[in-house]
């Protein structure tokens, strides 16, 4: 592959030059998708988006310079608008650093910047779109009308011409000078913001945005690349400065004049090294050669003898110590032989040539491109076989184009280039390989930035924000009167789960006495207990006929509302007294009692959720595991029904270790009747809201076996303490089919408690 370096000159070593490398760090990898679960969600600042689309159209309208359609505001006008909008980009950027800050995540305000990028560039591309659009049904409307409009429309027809063919320039040339006012603001006002809160270590280089490459339809294009980066590659397969080749070709030479430091390196560490170490090595090497050649001042350091000639001879006019003079003379001597190492090999290939010729060519392509392509100019000064074809092309073009197009400015050219010294070459190639070098800097980067625009969704459609904003995934990038007092992001949750025993048998039973079972259960059930639920600070989640889902949410940096778990036991524990009054009434009434089973599952994560039109619906794994928590086995509460239970809930499990294992569903077994579970993960969160502490408790004429508890007190919405009991016990392991127990297991579970005596035992001992 590199055969293109056959020579076994010596080469200077890489630690024998002062060479910096650079590395663009940039990227959204630990940030969270958006409601796609691909893309992250954006939405920016809607002032800074208003002041983008007024300034846009300005700037294409002076490059399109068709002043007669499209008007260009006076210098003061222009002024401000250019001022607002630096000024609400740089808001819209210290809120995103801000943000980046408060939640010490740098790639906050790396998406931030991708974000304005890819909104501006869009906007450009839109804009020039639309307003050439508008060129073109203005010349249908000329040709429609009477003939007085003829001139007008011919007039309009060449303005429009120019702006389509110029269109690539155009583009850039707007992208250009919007992408300026960007890096002036970073430059005067974010860069030092941004360095006192992440280290400038941590940052992109500061000319990031000064990238032409976004801004160019076709980044291989032959103006482009000559106007930008002062070079031209070859496109067909068998040029040899097609750029794939040219950039691993330098590679190739760093790698060869650091490679004496890593054999010696490799040699130390022999026996340590393996196939795999010695492969991560290379990768290694490969990406600090490539970051030299992006740190484009290397190449002068590297190979430009004539540039430090003239500055040593500069500073030669003062009196230079001994050493700076020594120093000089080894560094010009490296210079030197890597330079004419290089240009031997270019020139073996015929690339001296190639590079002498676009350079040559500079002052004159631009007279025959259009109708030609530079690189046929290139062509033509270089392979004498392709000179009669393209003077062939130029005469048959000469109608067309109504000019003619001598081709006597070129041989001068080609007879200039038989007069070049080797000197000449040599300050040619080294004026190619800067080019190539800031051309591979600026490609990389452009691909590094459009993976990640590519990982953004922009969006203003209202739908799309609630979701996203619902599920804490939607990154906003707004001015300080444009945030609204939203809530703060939720960061946990509680599920509450109350299920009715027996509402089947209970509705049946009302309706066969003439009864009505919805009236029934919305007076003893659902509306006293919709009463409490502000002073939990619950929210119902999902209600149906037997059963009520409630939840209680945690929201950021409201540490005054992070009692989730002690409040949902306090709401569970209410419901059941709450039911208990009304039983007492049904009784009385011969009406049915109602008996309940509660289940609560905490989660350490946000809950998402969907919309259904207005409606916001909650989706989360705890609110399955809190059902499975607040059922009741028929087949247990039937092997328990003569038997007494102190308690009002037990956990079983049938099942053996294996199956249980294998899934992370709830496969126990429960009776459950107006009992309260809570899950091991939301005895943790309660122990981290409340002083809670374990306490023996031996209460014979309850159970003979001693017990364990966790108690505490905790604050409702409204301030006031209530206490709160948790039993803990043993799941046994049980026959599924005699439901007598084999053994207790590690696993335990948790009760609520609700029982008088528990309370009144614990209440005395926590005097």
């Amino acid at each position: 592959m590199f055969s293109f370096f056959k020579s076994k000159a010596r080469l200077p070593g890489l630690d024998e030059y002062n060479l910096s490398g650079y590395e663009l760090k940039f990227t959204l990898t630990r940030l969270l998708p958006g409601v796609d679960n691909v893309r992250h969600d954006v939405y920016i600042s809607p002032s800074f988006c208003s002041a983008a689309e007024k300034i846009i159209p300005q700037l294409i309208a002076r490059h399109f310079k068709t002043y007669n359609i499209f008007p260009i505001e006076k210098p003061t006008v222009w002024s401000k608008r250019v001022t607002d909008f630096q000024r609400l980009y740089q808001l819209v950027m210290e809120a995103a650093v801000n943000k980046s800050k408060q939640q010490n995540e740098l790639q906050i305000d790396f998406l931030a910047q991708a974000s304005v990028v890819k909104y501006l560039i869009h906007e450009i591309r839109s804009h020039f779109s639309a307003m050439s659009s508008r060129i073109k049904n203005l010349i249908r409307k000329y040709e429609l009308t009477d003939h007085q409009d003829i001139g007008e429309a011919v007039k309009t027809k060449e303005s429009l011409s120019n702006v389509l063919q110029n269109k690539e320039l155009i583009l850039r040339n707007v992208g250009n000078e919007l992408f300026k006012y960007l890096t002036e603001v970073h430059l005067s006002k974010l860069k030092q913001m941004r360095e006192a809160n992440f280290g400038s270590n941590a940052l992109p280089p500061d000319t990031i945005l000064d990238n032409p490459i976004f801004h160019s339809e076709n980044p291989f294009y032959d103006i482009f690349l000559i106007e930008e980066y002062d070079v031209v590659f070859g496109r067909r397969l068998e040029d040899p400065d097609k750029f794939d080749t040219l950039i691993n070709q330098l590679k190739y030479v760093l790698s060869r004049m650091g490679r004496e430091g890593r054999i010696k390196q490799q040699k130390e560490h022999t026996e340590e090294s393996t196939a795999a170490s010695i492969q991560e090595g290379q990768k290694s090497h490969d990406i600090e050669v490539s970051s030299l050649i992006k740190h484009t001042p290397n190449i002068d350091a590297l190979i430009n003898c004539y540039k430090l000639k003239n500055d040593f001879t500069k500073r030669k006019q003062r009196r230079v110590p001994k050493e700076e003079h020594t120093q000089y003379k080894r560094h010009l001597k490296n210079q030197k032989i890597l330079l004419k190492e290089i240009y031997r090999t270019f020139k073996r290939t015929g690339m001296v040539q190639r590079i002498a010729a676009s350079y040559e060519m500079r002052d004159v392509y631009k007279d025959y491109c259009p109708p030609l392509v530079p690189q046929q100019i290139l062509h033509f000064m270089i392979d004498p076989k392709s000179r009669k074809t393209v003077v062939n092309r130029l005469k048959r073009l000469k109608k067309l184009y109504h000019q003619p197009f001598s081709i006597t400015p070129l041989k001068k050219k080609i007879k200039r280039m038989e007069l070049l010294t080797a000197k000449d070459k040599k300050v040619y190639l080294i004026r190619f390989i800067n080019g190539i070098a800031r051309y591979h800097r600026d490609f990389d980067n452009f691909n590094i930035f459009n993976e990640a625009m590519e990982k953004i969704n922009l969006t203003s459609e209202e739908k799309i924000l609630n979701l996203s904003r619902a599920n804490n995934t939607l990154y906003e990038f707004l001015l300080p009167h444009e945030q609204t007092l939203d809530e703060k992001p939720i960061i946990n949750h509680v599920v509450i789960k109350a299920d009715v025993r027996g509402s089947t048998d209970i509705t049946h039973q009302m309706i066969k006495r003439g009864l009505n079972p919805a009236s029934y259960f919305s007076l003893n059930f659902f509306n006293p207990i919709s009463e409490l639920l502000n002073d939990y600070g619950a929210d119902k989640v999902f209600i149906e006929g037997d059963a009520i889902i409630l939840s209680i949410y945690e929201r950021e940096n409201a540490p005054g509302g992070w009692y989730g778990v002690a409040r949902a036991c306090g709401i569970a524990i209410n419901m059941l007294l709450v039911i208990k009054r009304y039983n007492i009434k049904s009784k009385k009434n011969k009406l049915p009692v109602l008996e309940l089973g509660f289940g609560i599952n905490y989660k350490d994560s946000s809950p998402t959720f969907l919309f259904d039109g207005e409606h916001r619906i909650m989706i989360s794994s705890a609110i399955n595991l809190a059902d499975r928590q607040s059922g009741c086995s028929k087949a247990i509460r039937k092997a328990l029904k003569n038997k007494p239970t102190p308690f009002n809930l037990y956990v079983f499990q049938s099942e053996t270790e294996a199956v249980v294992g294998q899934t992370s569903d709830d496969l126990l077994l429960r009776y459950n009747v107006n009992g309260i579970e809570l899950n091991a993960a939301g005895l943790k969160k309660l122990s981290d809201e409340i002083n809670l502490r374990a306490l023996e408790c031996d209460i014979p004429e309850l159970q003979k076996e001693r017990f364990t508890v966790y108690t505490g007190t905790f604050p409702t919405t409204t301030g006031r303490y209530k206490r709160l009991i948790i039993r803990q016990a043993h799941v046994p392991k049980v026959n599924p089919e005699t439901m007598k127990v084999r053994k207790l297991t590690s696993k335990k579970y948790y009760e609520v408690c609700t029982h008088p005596k528990v309370y009144q035992y614990v209440n005395d001992r926590s005097q």
